[in-house]
C-alpha cells in the first residue's frame, strides 16, 4: 500500500518552514472547506479531513521528523538535519571496523525514538484494551533497544535523534572511534557551539522522552 504524502496534500515542498505549511492549510481550509462547498453540491469532508491530517502531522516537529524517516528513510532539511541518513542508514561496511559499528546503536535509538511517540498516542486512546496489545509489545521492544543502548554505555542525555545523527556522522569519518570518545566530541562540540537556547531545548525535549520512556518500558 503507498504511504501518504503529506507535503503533497498540502501543496509544499519537503524544505517547507512551520510558516509555509500552516499558510497552506489555511488556504486548503478556505476552498476545501465542507460548509463553502455544501452549497454546491460537493462534498468534501473527505479532502478537509485528509488536509487536517497531514498538518497535524508536518505542524508538528517530532511527528515530521519521524514521518520523514518512516515514508522517505531519511529527514525533510525542514527537520534540521545536516546529512544524508538514508546512506548511512543502509551503508554497508567497505572497511575494517573495531567493535560494534555505531550505526546499529543509531538504529537503537533512532527506532526507541519512534516507538516512544508511537506510544504516547497509544495512552490517549479511549479505547484502552485496543491499545493494550501494541503497548504491550511496544514496552518489550523498547526495553531490548535500551538495553543495547546501555550495554553500549550511551547514557540517556544522548538518545535523542539530533544527538544520535550529530554522533553518527562524527563516527562515520572515522569508524574505528570508541563510543567514550564519541561521546566526549560531542560534549564539547555541545559546550563550544550549540547556543544557551539550543542547549534549554533539548533538555526539554530529553525530560519529556525520559518521562515517555518510563511509562512505557514500565507497562504491563
Amino acid at each position: 500500500m503507498a504511504k501518504k504524502n503529506y507535503y503533497k496534500m498540502l501543496g509544499v515542498s519537503r524544505t517547507a518552514s512551520p510558516e509555509e505549511i500552516s499558510a497552506a492549510k489555511n488556504r486548503l481550509a478556505k476552498k476545501y472547506h465542507p460548509d463553502a462547498n455544501m452549497k454546491n453540491g460537493i462534498d468534501t469532508t473527505r479532502k478537509m479531513q485528509q488536509i487536517l491530517e497531514a498538518y497535524r502531522i508536518l505542524s508538528d516537529p517530532k511527528k515530521r521528523a519521524s514521518y520523514d524517516r518512516k515514508v522517505f528513510g531519511k529527514p525533510s532539511a525542514g527537520a534540521d538535519r545536516n546529512f544524508d541518513l538514508f546512506n548511512l542508514h543502509n551503508m554497508e561496511e567497505t572497511a575494517p571496523i573495531t567493535g560494534t559499528p555505531f550505526v546499529n546503536y543509531w538504529r537503537a535509538a533512532d527506532s526507541l525514538y519512534d516507538i516512544t511517540l508511537e506510544s504516547e498516542q497509544l495512552f490517549k486512546e479511549k479505547n484502552k484494551k485496543q491499545a493494550a496489545d501494541r503497548l504491550s509489545d511496544l514496552s518489550s521492544q523498547a526495553l531490548r533497544y535500551a538495553i543495547t543502548l546501555r550495554e553500549a554505555e550511551i547514557p540517556e542525555k544522548y538518545w535523542l535523534p539530533p544527538i544520535m545523527d550529530w554522533l553518527l556522522f562524527t563516527w562515520y569519518k572515522n569508524r574505528n572511534l570508541p563510543v567514550s570518545y564519541l561521546l566526549k566530541v560531542y560534549d564539547d562540540y555541545s559546550k563550544k557551539e550549540l547556543s544557551g537556547f539550543k542547549r534549554v531545548k533539548l533538555q526539554k525535549e530529553l525530560l519529556h522522552f525520559q518521562y515517555s520512556l518510563k511509562r512505557l518500558v514500565s507497562y504491563t
